[in-house]
């Protein structure tokens, strides 16, 4: 029998979220300086164009220099410095919708050029990446010890439309930066991660099948004897692989899916009703849907359509059973 390829988890994830630029802008900062970046629900990133600079995050550290790659997916308050121990004397400068200089941020010293970029990603797969991602994902491109193919190369072509301003760079300079926000998720999730839950079952072939037969047929009538069968296992094998890769029960996970699913097209497809929501996400009727989903998000799903908060944060859903 010929073996079957290699199934592609993280590019089904992938295809299931938009990202889009909020606000990025080109800083030049002169030593001394320190600022702080307060809390917002996007994700954050910094390339460095020239320069150093100490980043403090809680209780870690990332000392960037030209040409890396930091990218925080959270969104949370953290400190950016010429140096560690710096005074924090100011919010960092904001950034607008092109790439000017703000202005000349700190004193008349060494000298550090940042892009900084605000991103908002939304889709069904927003909750499941960003939760399986570190406070800080720190990359050097051109490293030898960490290579990440294909990111150098569009990293200078950021920084060529950043450099050059042509006609238009403000426009290409804003797709690139949501390419690299990719890149950088995807070059993350592919490092080797056994302690975070789900993040180890990328690199495991069976469990990932059955991972993308809910990613791919939410609405199918899985049960655990089929996802087994997908994953070309036993179900007494199944079962305890899967919760000790994904962190918890195939049946967990599925609902987690569905209701992260649910949640973006209630948003994304006003068009639909409730009830051809809950069809597309595997319930059978709206009140089925609508008792699931408060039992996730604190809201029913007509509530949430209309904006109002749920009840949980960005790690979406609550898997049940």
């Amino acid at each position: 029998m010929r073996d079957r390829p290699p199934v592609d988890v993280l590019g089904t994830l992938l295809r299931q979220v938009r990202v889009e630029t909020s606000r990025f802008g080109r800083v030049e900062l002169g030593a001394p300086w320190g600022a702080r970046v307060g809390a917002r629900d996007t994700v954050g990133l910094h390339h460095v164009l020239d320069g150093e600079l100490w980043l403090d995050l809680a209780d870690q550290r990332a000392h960037a220099r030209t040409g890396d790659l930091v990218v925080l997916p959270h969104g949370v308050e953290h400190t950016l410095a010429h140096q560690p121990g710096a005074p924090i004397t100011d919010h960092a400068p904001e950034v607008g919708p092109d790439l000017s200089v703000r202005r000349r941020f700190g004193g008349d010293g060494a000298r550090a050029v940042v892009l900084c970029a605000d991103l908002t990603v939304t889709g069904a797969a927003r909750a499941l990446l960003l939760r399986a991602l570190p406070p800080i994902v720190h990359i050097r491109p051109a490293g030898p010890e960490d290579p990440v193919p294909g990111l150098p190369a569009l990293l200078d072509t950021l920084r060529g439309e950043v450099r050059d301003g042509r006609p238009g760079a403000d426009v290409i300079a804003a797709r690139l930066v949501e390419l690299v926000l990719l890149q950088g998720i995807r070059a993350e999730l592919e490092r080797p991660a056994e302690s975070v839950p789900w993040r180890a079952a990328l690199a495991d072939d069976r469990v990932g099948r059955a991972l993308a037969a809910i990613y791919t047929a939410a609405a199918h009538p899985w049960t655990v004897e089929t996802l087994a069968r997908a994953a070309g296992m036993s179900r007494a094998a199944f079962a305890p692989r899967f919760r000790e890769l994904v962190g918890e029960s195939p049946v967990a996970h599925l609902t987690r899916w569905r209701m992260d699913l649910a949640a973006s097209t209630l948003r994304e497809r006003p068009e639909l009703s409730v009830a051809q929501v809950a069809a597309t996400v595997g319930y059978a009727s709206e009140f089925a849907l609508s008792t699931a989903f408060r039992r996730a998000f604190g809201v029913p799903p007509g509530r949430y359509r209309a904006g109002e908060d749920s009840g949980t944060d960005d790690s979406g859903a609550e898997g049940g059973g």
